[in-house]
Formats: structure tokens, sequence, C-alpha cells
């Protein structure tokens, strides 16, 4: 799998969303004009960054369908998140509230600097899914199809969220090296439980150096990660609310003991759409990409078959 790095202009003037591009290493086969040629557009969840797709989507490049291939996927880092937040410091140094439309604003933005070309598929975590809803809810058909994975979709009542905003402002966020970054992520009883790969993933990419040491502090500032917890207030409920208006095939991926998505509210909450399918997957929670990104990647390429199943077959220009 190849990477590819680019900057797109965000929906606010003067602000940046960096991307990763990932293609195959291998060349695209003889026969690929029979195939359906798919993109993915890639979201993550809050407080995390987008090189975190990277085992799953190594799994699902490695996949060979007979129907589909993938040209490109596109992983972003959110405004405040990973590479972008360091490219705009200057406008989330004093963020305390960071509505979500903002992210699914950007999701647009990118889709509109990509153009219309293509056949692309969103693919979403937590936050990341949900703002990939609103995007789609916001201008219909920007997506040929969604993979909504945990989405955090919840009523304006719930409490969770201010609880979370002000519990992350306590997090620990700086080291003093790389070593002792390594030792609390390994050892943290909230971190042990991921995919090793996931874990030196964060501690490659999720950290930024600071000042003349060797100390570290996360990309992503717990204020940031405050903040679009705090942002969930109205546009969560918006999403949930209006999931009936989402007229492109979707997909959705559980986790078994998520306490963020339980999957009976999400069965329930789906009832309505139009096109839905919803699988659990069982032994792993909210963060099921971290702890198992394998399985998560299986679960994936089931979802392209279907939607691949969906639609006609191209034919070749001869």
């Amino acid at each position: 799998m190849q990477v590819a790095r680019r900057i797109f202009d965000a929906s606010r003037k003067g602000q940046r969303i960096v991307v990763n591009i990932y293609s195959a290493t291998e060349a695209i086969s003889s026969n690929s004009s029979e195939k359906t040629r798919l993109t993915l557009l890639l979201a993550h969840a809050n407080g995390f960054h987008k090189e975190l797709w990277e085992p799953t989507l190594e799994r699902v490049f490695a996949h060979k369908s007979e129907s589909w291939y993938i040209d490109q996927a596109i992983a972003l880092d959110s405004y405040n998140h990973g590479d972008s937040a360091i490219a705009n410091r200057s406008f989330i140094d004093s963020e305390e509230f960071s509505p979500w439309t903002e992210n699914a604003r950007d999701i647009l933005a990118i889709l509109a600097q990509l153009g219309s070309s293509r056949n692309i598929v969103g693919v979403g975590h937590s936050w990341g899914a949900s703002s990939l809803l609103l995007a789609e809810i916001m201008a219909p058909s920007s997506f040929a199809n969604l993979i909504i994975t945990d989405p955090v979709l919840h009523s304006g009542s719930d409490q969770s969220a201010n609880a979370l905003a002000k519990l992350t402002l306590k997090r620990r966020y700086q080291w003093s090296t790389a070593e002792e970054a390594c030792q609390y992520f390994n050892n943290h009883p909230f971190f042990r439980i991921w995919d090793q790969r996931i874990i030196d993933l964060h501690l490659r990419y999720g950290l930024e150096q600071v000042g003349e040491d060797e100390s570290l502090i996360l990309k992503c500032r717990p204020s940031n990660e405050s903040a679009v917890y705090s942002g969930s207030r109205d546009d969560s409920p918006h999403a949930m609310q209006n999931l009936a208006k989402v007229q492109c095939p979707v997909a959705f991926l559980t986790g078994e003991t998520s306490e963020q998505s339980p999957p009976t509210h999400i069965a329930r909450i789906t009832e309505n759409m139009v096109d839905c399918r919803h699988v659990v997957m069982d032994d792993v929670g909210h963060l099921l990409l971290h702890q198992d990104p394998d399985r998560t990647a299986d679960r994936y390429v089931e979802f392209l078959d279907g939607f691949v199943s969906k639609k006609p077959r191209p034919t070749a220009n001869l």
C-alpha cells in the first residue's frame, strides 16, 4: 500500500485539511475495466487521526475482488486533529465548542475539490461516522454508499457528552520522552486492549515534539477533543432524527459491547432508512476499529461486495 499526502482547503477561509491518499502497491490488473472502481473517503473518531485506518486499509487493499477495486482511499485529519490541527493551530487554540456540522462541511469541501467523477464510499468511525451522515443529509447524493462504524447518535437529553467533555480536559496529554509515552500507552487499561499496530501508529503519528527537548504532546489537544464532545449537543440529535433522509445504501457496523452505540439503539433508529444493513461485531466495543482492525476490514469487504452487487456491471469501451 502506497501513501501520498495532500492538503485541501477547509470550508472555512484560511483553514486546511491534511489527508493521506492510499493506493495499491500492485499494478491494477488488465481486467479492471470490468470492475467497479471505488474511492474511499475515511473520517476518524474524536481524539484520533488518519493513520489509524492503515491496518484496516492494508487488509481491504489485499482483498482480491472479482467485482470491484479501490482506486484510492483518502483518510482525512479533521480540522482540529492530527496534522490538520498543526496546520490550523492559530484557529483552534482557544476552541471550546466544535459543531459537528463543521466536520461535515469540511468533508463536503473535500468532495467538491475532488470533483464529481468518482464513485465515493464514505467510511467513518464514531464522530467521523456521524459527520458523514450529516454531510449526506446536508448534500444528498454526495456519496454512492456509506459505511457507518459505531456512530454517535443520541438525543439532546444525553448527558454523557457533557461528562466526556469535562473528563477529557483532565486527560494526560504530554510526556517527557518517547519512551515514557510508549510505556504509558502500552500499559494504560484504556489503550492496552487495542491491536498493537494501532498503539504503535498512535505513538508515531498522534504526537508531536514541542520545544527543543524530547517532550511530546498530543496533536489533538484535550481542549479540542473536549470541544467536539460539546459540539454533539445539537448535531448528533439532528443526524439521528434525519436518518430517513439518507438515500444512498448504508451499512452500519457496531460493537457488541458498545456503550456509545448499543446495537439495540442502532437497530431501532435505522428502522425507517431507505436502504440499510446493520451488522454487530461480537467481543468488541465502541473502538472496534482499534481493537480488531482485521475483522473490521473483513466486514468492510462484505459491505463493499454488497454495494457493488446492486449496481450494473460497467462495460468496457472498445
